[in-house]
């Protein structure tokens, strides 16, 4: 009996063993999963930083990039202005008979010979005017004299002697003083006159420009194709220099206006800028390990 109850106890002492060990090996492989878990998470959080790093890093350096390619632009966009500008100074041709060829010929100076038609004229403005190749501030502008600045320019229909044709002609820049027609009476020249003009194409309607009204006789842009279909003329252009000797009240000429949009300096500076704020921001924060605030 006492031999038996010795075993019984002996097996129960086993099992108690064999219970705590499974038991604590229960408790330890857990512990042992979850710290490989975060050095799993860990090590894959510092790769992405890692890699978030470079990719903010093409940044500055795309931008930076961007402002080169504005500076080639700007020397580009410079040198076109003054091809044009030697283009509009360069020595007169005839005017051709097929208005055709025109539309390759813009700003270049044409010679013709003609009458004026003063009773179909019109205005378009306001207009700045331009003094020596240079347009004086535009009205509204801190540096700008409305008294002197403000005016319109004179458009007149021109019938060509050789054709019959009847283009139009922007003999130049009158002051607001001069608008009514009857005080430039003199400046009103009667029979055949040879001039030169340099050749403008139609142009589009600009942003906060307002439309043409012709019912109105509100011009405010050069639309070929509304004013001549309005004046019933060719839809050709010419920016006149002027006649000799030309009597009071005639308008400036010479009012030829290089219109090549130029905004590649402020592109340029916009893109460096950017650079130079995101590299010192990214070397801050990746390089020196500082808050960017």
């Amino acid at each position: 009996m006492l031999n038996t109850i010795y075993k019984i106890s002996q097996s129960i002492g086993k099992l108690s063993h064999y219970s705590c060990r499974s038991v604590v090996i229960k408790f330890v492989r857990p512990n042992t999963s979850y710290t490989n878990v975060f050095r799993s998470q860990k090590q894959k959080k510092e790769e992405g930083g890692e890699a978030i790093k470079w990719i903010l890093l093409m940044i500055p350096v795309t931008s930076f990039g961007l402002g080169c390619w504005q500076v080639y632009r700007l020397k580009w966009k410079l040198e076109l202005i003054d091809m044009l500008q030697a283009k509009s100074n360069s020595v007169p041709v005839d005017m051709p008979t097929n208005f055709e060829a025109l539309s390759n010929m813009e700003f270049l100076p044409v010679k013709v010979r003609g009458e004026f038609l003063h009773d179909r004229e019109i205005l378009i403005g306001p207009r700045a005017l331009i003094e020596e190749n240079q347009a004086l501030p535009r009205t509204g502008s801190l540096m700008s004299d409305p008294k002197k600045n403000q005016g319109w320019l004179v458009i007149t229909p021109f019938k060509i002697s050789e054709t019959g044709d009847v283009i139009l002609v922007n003999r130049g820049w009158i002051p607001k003083s001069l608008r009514p027609k009857e005080k430039r009476q003199p400046s009103m020249v009667e029979g055949e006159v040879e001039l030169t003009g340099v050749v403008r194409l139609t142009e589009n309607r600009r942003p906060f420009i307002p439309k043409n009204h012709p019912e109105k006789g509100s011009w405010f842009y050069r639309d070929l194709h509304q004013m001549s279909a309005h004046l019933n003329c060719s839809p050709v252009w010419l920016d006149a220099r002027g006649i000799p000797d030309p009597p009071e009240g005639w308008p400036i000429p010479n009012q030829t206006r290089v219109t090549v949009r130029n905004e590649h300096f402020s592109y340029l500076v916009t893109w460096y800028s950017l650079s130079a704020l995101t590299a010192i921001m990214w070397h801050r924060y990746f390089i020196r390990k500082l808050p960017l605030i």
